[in-house]
């Protein structure tokens, strides 16, 4: 079971700033925890575009649409896990018809704080082995860290402490650019035994229409975009709360105590009957939720799957949220000071218009174009964006406004792909939003550290700026917020050098088609670029003499590289070698998967494929027969 506590939750609080600018009227920034409730109405006016099919579906089962795999977690606290990569694996499934199975060991590792050699600087305030939350797997997503493959990391009961180098060096299959945040709803009963309904951040009590409304949105998306993640109770002590009599139980909480679990939400049954219910703990009005838990097919869960009443005191009270869109990965570098995802906002009160800045570092020896930046938000709001290629500075007369296929933040995590890239040459480039609230004041996304998970944010000087007028800019680093970031992440793409070879194949950023025992200098001989190259393995440059293996990489003075696949050379060493041979006999007898650069090195033929005859010129090759 999951630890999960209040204290770990994401804390929706705000950061007050002054109304008036000028550098002494927010240099002491301090916390309050009012959120105008007309967030929640403009949330709605974006995302309540409800289909009027949608109204009239009753019940839907995500199940009775794609595949939704059941998993366990067995005896680790890695619910969230599993919850989260159900819900971008839906995603993937029914937007896109691409089916995945990502490591859920991973996300639990890569955003832990502490291992055996050593200190993960983009770990959260965790153990691998304790609990966490969707926005702790959000921005493990959003950093560019994962998802990976459970292949690449396969599901254990073990959870101590392990080497850093066993997280590193991981393909991420997938960026996902936009997530949104559903409103959260608590329910308290009068004396008369009805429901109130409130926002628990704002104590500002929701209509029924409002309720519905926020329902209909978590429905629609679970219909077009996938599983929607919540937050529940489970476990022997909370029994009286659940029916185990069904195949699928019902579980009715009526009590507002700590969550300890969590699930993804898959369907609904809005005729769901009352008499399902544990009989001593029934809800007055039938309608459930159905979710998918993380403890496999067993006597309780025959299904794997339960039944939340939506009068339940827990599955609404800390928000749900979804993921709209993930996409393959088609950036070179991402650019960003928050690898643990908003924690907080700075709100400028009564203050319709904010800017926020981040300037950002790169290698002057390469030149990039951002096509994308991501925002976090805490609110739904309009933004413009601005750029200055050139250099660091926040001058008005260098920012250049930047037009972006979307002018509209939604509440969580959105990517902006803009209408014409913008290259950027220099050591320094900034990325500035003017964040315009929408009858509202406006807010701007951080990490900033505060109770639980987020304790271990940084930040240095000259990274993020906060300004009200565009003009005026404060170094966060020197306000009272310390180890304060924008949440802003720029993604860019390396411009490609013209390099060209008559001897290789060039795909991307592999160079294939090498014969065994290549020298470095026979190979750069056969290579034609413009900039100066440099041949590496295992981050120390080879001499001309050396052999080229697989694995090898091709650095250009540009910033690109280029990952070198020999012909046969399945074992890394330059040559073909009898372990070559039986590692591709394993393969094509099925007792062996290979990598995408081992499947490149072994497709000695170049079909696309590799199969019985590629091993018959490996072998033909290693009697010298035949030069490959």
């Amino acid at each position: 079971m999951n630890r999960f506590t209040k204290a770990n939750l994401m804390l929706i609080v705000c950061l007050l700033v002054s109304v008036l600018f000028a550098p002494t009227s927010y240099a002491d920034l301090e916390l309050v925890k009012d959120i105008p409730k007309a967030e929640i109405k403009l949330y709605k006016t974006h995302n309540l575009l409800v289909e009027k099919k949608l109204l009239a579906n009753t019940k839907f089962d995500l199940r009775d649409v794609i595949t939704v795999n059941v998993r366990n977690q067995q005896s680790t606290q890695h619910c969230w896990t599993f919850a989260s990569n159900t819900v971008l694996e839906t995603n993937l499934l029914l937007r896109n018809n691409q089916e995945y199975d990502f490591s859920e060991r991973h996300i639990a590792y890569a955003t832990a704080r502490n291992f055996t050699d050593g200190t993960n600087e983009m770990g959260h305030n965790r153990e691998a082995r304790e609990g966490g939350n969707e926005f702790v797997a959000m921005s493990y997503y959003t950093s560019g860290r994962g998802p990976i493959l459970e292949e690449e990391m396969p599901f254990s009961t073990n959870v101590g402490r392990i080497s850093l180098s066993e997280i590193e060096g991981k393909t991420a299959q997938k960026k996902i650019t936009d997530y949104i945040e559903f409103p959260a709803i608590s329910k308290q009963k009068n004396s008369s035994g009805d429901i109130i309904y409130k926002n628990p951040n704002t104590d500002e009590t929701y209509s029924q229409v409002e309720v519905q409304d926020i329902r209909a949105s978590i429905k629609n998306h679970i219909m077009n975009y996938g599983a929607v993640f919540a937050t529940t109770v489970s476990g022997g002590s909370y029994s009286k709360y659940y029916n185990y009599e069904l195949d699928e139980p019902a579980l009715y909480c009526n009590s507002d105590i700590e969550p300890n679990h969590q699930i993804a939400i898959i369907g609904w049954d809005d005729t769901y009957p009352i008499e399902n219910f544990n009989e001593d703990i029934r809800p007055s009005s039938p309608g459930a939720y159905l979710a998918l838990n993380s403890y496999g097919k067993n006597e309780q869960f025959k299904t794997g799957c339960f039944y939340i009443s939506y009068e339940d005191a827990i599955v609404e009270k800390y928000g749900m949220l979804g993921i709209i869109n993930a996409e393959d990965i088609d950036y070179d570098k991402i650019y960003q000071y928050d690898p643990l995802g908003y924690s907080r906002s700075i709100r400028g009160e009564g203050i319709s218009t904010l800017y926020g800045a981040n300037v950002f570092k790169k290698d002057k020896t390469t030149i990039e174009t951002i096509n994308e930046i991501s925002i976090a938000s805490l609110v739904e709001q309009q933004f413009e964006l601005y750029v200055n290629p050139l250099d660091g500075e926040l001058n008005l007369n260098k920012l250049q406004k930047i037009e972006t296929e979307q002018t509209v933040l939604r509440t969580g995590y959105t990517t902006v792909k803009l209408k014409t890239p913008i290259e950027v040459a220099g050591e320094e480039f900034a990325v500035a939003i003017k964040y315009k609230g929408i009858n509202t004041d406006a807010c701007i996304g951080v990490e900033t550290p505060n109770e639980g998970y987020w304790l271990t944010a940084t930040s240095n000087s000259k990274e993020s700026y906060y300004s009200e007028n565009g003009v005026q800019w404060l170094d966060l680093s020197e306000s009272s917020l310390k180890n304060t970031n924008i949440c802003i992440k720029a993604f860019t793409t390396i411009k490609s050098s013209n390099i060209t070879s008559d001897s290789y194949k060039i795909e991307k950023d592999l160079i294939y088609k090498v014969s065994p025992n290549t020298t470095v200098k026979t190979f750069k001989d056969n290579i034609q670029v413009d900039e100066t190259l440099k041949i590496f393995k295992n981050n120390i440059e080879l001499a001309d003499s050396e052999i080229i293996t697989t694995g090898t990489i091709l650095n250009i003075d540009n910033g690109r590289s280029y990952t070198i696949a020999v012909n046969g050379d399945i074992t890394q060493n330059g040559q073909i070698t009898l372990e070559d041979i039986t590692q591709i006999k394993l393969y094509l007898v099925g007792r062996r998967n290979l990598t995408e650069l081992e499947q490149k090195a072994a497709d000695v033929n170049t079909t696309g494929d590799v199969t019985v005859t590629d091993l018959t010129q490996m072998k033909a090759a290693r009697l010298g027969l035949i030069n490959l």
